[in-house]
């Protein structure tokens, strides 16, 4: 039974569709999803609607606004094409695009599936990563998609997470979170890449699977696409497939020194563990920043430390 809230959500819905687009006609509507930036409905059984909640997430929808029609020819893997720009009655953006063939992948999915399709799986990110990496970065710049220098970012958070969590949390994670970030920074071979297009966000509910085909069809949510360090893409790959099908994706891209990359991964997920704990603390969120203190201390004894 749909409760109240909801149906004083669908009409939202409905209204700002309605108002951007007066000519849709709306016989269905469903909640697909809801993230920290932004909700997702499917309309009559075939359009996905993406409506960001806060600024963050209406910047990333503009990037994807600019970025993907013309990404689309250069990606093998369906990618949403926006056939509906509309804006909401505070000003953020919102989208439309035909749902695509697959179904979101988790962990549990992805530990089930046999070898042969784990590497076929492999295969098929190798080449994605490898058609993203190739679009061109200079066309990327004229697109206004963002350029991270990743020692200033990293060093940013390193000043943050010293000056608003060192006093919430224990001697030894402090050491661990400090020792990481310094092995990261100092070491000039990290910062020695040729920036390239990202996608930047390849977790597992982003690639959209087929049971039947026993492959990807799509890959989809690019709000993180960003101008940075290659082996950056590679992070949540290593934090939800695990170290051997990322080396396996590494090794179909004929990628070098791959120890050397994979510590440098290392340092990425414990950073983005600290990003985490930095989200919660500025949302006043304790279970986030307890959560990621968790992950973080779960990190330093599976290394040995502390």
């Amino acid at each position: 039974m749909i409760s109240s809230i909801e149906i004083a959500e669908f009409e939202w819905v409905k209204n700002m569709i309605i108002s951007n687009f007066e000519n849709m006609k709306i016989n269905h509507i469903m909640q697909l999803g809801e993230g920290w930036m932004s909700r997702c409905y499917l309309i009559n059984h075939e359009i996905v609607f993406r409506f960001p909640k806060e600024k963050d997430g209406a910047i990333d929808t503009e990037k994807e606004i600019k970025a993907l029609p013309n990404l689309i020819k250069h990606i093998s893997l369906n990618i949403p094409e926006f056939i509906y720009c509309g804006k909401q009655d505070n000003g953020y953006p919102f989208v439309g695009y035909r749902i695509l063939p697959g179904e979101p992948m988790d962990e549990q999915l992805f530990r089930s599936l046999p070898l042969e399709t784990k590497n076929k799986i492999a295969h098929q990110i190798a080449e994605f990563m490898n058609q993203i990496s190739l679009f061109s970065v200079d066309q990327a710049r004229k697109l206004n998609i963002p350029e991270k220098n990743f020692y200033q970012y990293y060093l940013d958070i390193f000043n943050e997470v010293k000056e608003k969590a060192f006093t919430k949390i224990n001697k030894d994670l402090q050491i661990y979170i400090t020792f990481q970030f310094e092995a990261y920074l100092k070491n000039t071979n990290h910062f020695t890449y040729s920036p390239k297009l990202l996608h930047a966000d390849l977790s597992m509910d982003h690639l959209l699977f087929d049971q039947k085909r026993q492959e990807l069809t799509g890959i989809i949510d690019f709000g993180d696409i960003k101008i940075g360090d290659p082996d950056y893409e590679y992070l949540y790959l290593l934090e939800e497939c695990g170290e051997e099908f990322t080396k396996k994706v590494m090794e179909l891209r004929e990628e070098e020194n791959v120890q050397e990359k994979y510590e440098k991964l290392s340092f990425f997920l414990t950073a983005d563990n600290v990003v985490l704990l930095l989200e919660g603390l500025n949302r006043n969120n304790r279970e986030m920043f307890e959560e990621a203190v968790d992950i973080i201390q779960g990190e330093m004894k599976a290394k040995h430390i502390g």
